[in-house]
C-alpha cells in the first residue's frame, strides 16, 4: 500500500531534478560574458600561448647562469711512456663549472626577444578576450532584438486579426464590400509571413547564444552600456587606440621583439669567451703515468666566422624581418583606426536620431488612434487605417533596431579600445575573469 506514494514521491523528485538542470540560464549580460570567458576555446588557446612564452623567457634568463656539469671516461689504451710501451687502462671522472663571459652581448638580446614575445602574447589574450566579449554582446542583441521584435509582430498580427473579424462583421451587414475583406487578409498574411520568418530567425540566434554562452538564453534585459564610456571626441579616441586596442598592442611588442633579434644575430659574428672550473673526482689509471691533472681553471677564446657570409645574411634577414613586423603593425593600427572612425560616426548618429524617432512613434500612434475613430464612424477607408497601422509598427521597428545599433556600436567602439570587458564587467570583475583561468 505504501509503494505508490513512494514510486510518487521518486517521480516528482526526478522531475524538480531535471527541471533545475533544465532551466540553467544566462539573464543579463555581464553573467554571460563571465561564463563564455571561461570556456571559450580562443582564450584557452591565448593562455597556452602566454605560458609558452613565459617558458621562453626562462629559458633565455637561464643563459645568464654557469652550466654544472660531469664528465666520464672509461678507457683501454696502448700508450708509449718513456719509449716504452705500455698498456693502459684509465678511469676518469670531472666535474666542471662552465661560464659564458661574453658572446657579443647575444644572450642579453635574447633576453629582451623574450620579454617582448610574452608581452605579445600578453596583449593577443586580451584581443582574444576582447573579441570573446564582443561575440557576447552581438549574440546577446540579437536575441534582445529578435525577441522584442517578434512582440511588435505579434501585437501587430493581433490588431490584424481584430481588424479582419471587424471587417468581417460589416461585410455581413452589408456595410462595406467583399474586397475590403480580402484587402485586410492579404495584409494579416503578409505580417504572418514577417513573424514566421522572425521566429526562425530568433531560433537561430538563440542557438548560437547558447553554443557562445553554453547556457539558455533566459529572460534577457536591456544592458548597461554607459554612453560616456565612449569618448565624444574622434582625436582623444584616435590616440587611445594605439595603446588601448590589443591587437596594436601584439604587433607593437611582436615587433620590438624581431627588432631585438637583430641584435641576437649580429651577437653571432662577435667572438665568445669562456671561463672553465674543472675538478678531478676519479682517476684510476693503470700503470699511473707520470703528470695527471687534478683540478685545473682555463678561459677559452673561441671566434668562428663561416665563410660563405651565412653569419652577415642572418643579421640581414633579422633586420627585413623587423621592418615588415613594423609594418603590419602600423597597416592594423592604421586599419582600427579606420574601423574606429566608420563605428564613432554611426553610434553618433544613432543617438542623434533617436528622440526623433522616438516623436515618430508617438505621432503614428497618435495617427492610428485617430483613424480608428473615424473607420468606425466610416469617414475613413479601410486602406487609410491598414497604411497607418503600417507605419506605426515601422515606426517602432525602426525606433528599436536605432537602439540596438546605438548599444552594438558602442560596444564595438570599446572593444576596438579594449575596455569593453571592463565596462560591461567592471574592473575587478575583468581581472578576476582573466586570471580564473590562469594555470
Amino acid at each position: 500500500m505504501n509503494r505508490c506514494p513512494a514510486a510518487l514521491h521518486a517521480v516528482a523528485l526526478l522531475m524538480l531534478l531535471a527541471s533545475l538542470t533544465s532551466t540553467v540560464s544566462a539573464d543579463s549580460l555581464s553573467e554571460a560574458m563571465r561564463q563564455a570567458l571561461l570556456r571559450h576555446p580562443d582564450i584557452s588557446s591565448g593562455e597556452a600561448q602566454l605560458n609558452v612564452s613565459a617558458e621562453r623567457l626562462k629559458q633565455a634568463k637561464s643563459n645568464f647562469y654557469p652550466t654544472l656539469g660531469l664528465d666520464g671516461a672509461a678507457s683501454d689504451a696502448r700508450d708509449i711512456d718513456s719509449g716504452i710501451r705500455r698498456e693502459r687502462t684509465t678511469r676518469r671522472a670531472d666535474v666542471f663549472l662552465r661560464w659564458n663571459l661574453f658572446r657579443g652581448l647575444g644572450d642579453r638580446q635574447g633576453e629582451r626577444v623574450a620579454e617582448f614575445d610574452r608581452s605579445a602574447a600578453d596583449a593577443g589574450l586580451d584581443d582574444a578576450r576582447e573579441q570573446v566579449a564582443l561575440q557576447v554582446v552581438q549574440a546577446y542583441l540579437d536575441v534582445l532584438r529578435l525577441r522584442r521584435q517578434l512582440a511588435l509582430d505579434d501585437a501587430y498580427v493581433a490588431e490584424h486579426r481584430r481588424l479582419a473579424e471587424d471587417v468581417r462583421k460589416r461585410v455581413e451587414k452589408g456595410r462595406v464590400a467583399q474586397a475590403d475583406l480580402e484587402q485586410v487578409r492579404a495584409s494579416l498574411i503578409q505580417a504572418r509571413l514577417r513573424q514566421s520568418q522572425l521566429r526562425g530567425q530568433l531560433l537561430g540566434a538563440e542557438a548560437r547564444y547558447r553554443l557562445l554562452v553554453g547556457a539558455e538564453a533566459g529572460d534577457l534585459t536591456e544592458p548597461l552600456i554607459e554612453d560616456d564610456a565612449v569618448s565624444p571626441d574622434l582625436e582623444e579616441l584616435m590616440r587611445q587606440v594605439l595603446t588601448g586596442n590589443p591587437r596594436v598592442r601584439a604587433l607593437r611588442q611582436g615587433a620590438a621583439a624581431r627588432g631585438e633579434e637583430v641584435g641576437v644575430a649580429a651577437a653571432g659574428l662577435m667572438p665568445s669567451f669562456d671561463l672553465e672550473l674543472r675538478k678531478r673526482m676519479l682517476s684510476e689509471i693503470d700503470p699511473v703515468p707520470q703528470i695527471d691533472t687534478r683540478q685545473s681553471a682555463q678561459i677559452q677564446f673561441s671566434y668562428q666566422l663561416p665563410l660563405g657570409g651565412a653569419g652577415f645574411s642572418r643579421k640581414r634577414e633579422a633586420a627585413e624581418r623587423k621592418l615588415a613586423a613594423q609594418a603590419g603593425a602600423d597597416a592594423e593600427l592604421l586599419r582600427v583606426r579606420e574601423e574606429v572612425v566608420q563605428r564613432w560616426s554611426a553610434w553618433r548618429e544613432a543617438r542623434a536620431i533617436a528622440a526623433d524617432l522616438e516623436e515618430r512613434v508617438a505621432a503614428s500612434a497618435r495617427v492610428v488612434a485617430a483613424y480608428d475613430l473615424q473607420f468606425a464612424a466610416a469617414r475613413r477607408s479601410l486602406n487609410d487605417l491598414i497604411v497607418a497601422r503600417g507605419e506605426h509598427h515601422r515606426a517602432a521597428s525602426d525606433q528599436l533596431e536605432n537602439r540596438m545599433q546605438q548599444l552594438a556600436g558602442g560596444a564595438q567602439v570599446l572593444s576596438l579600445l579594449g575596455r569593453l570587458r571592463q565596462t560591461v564587467l567592471g574592473e575587478r570583475d575583468a581581472e578576476v575573469s582573466s586570471d580564473s583561468r590562469q594555470p
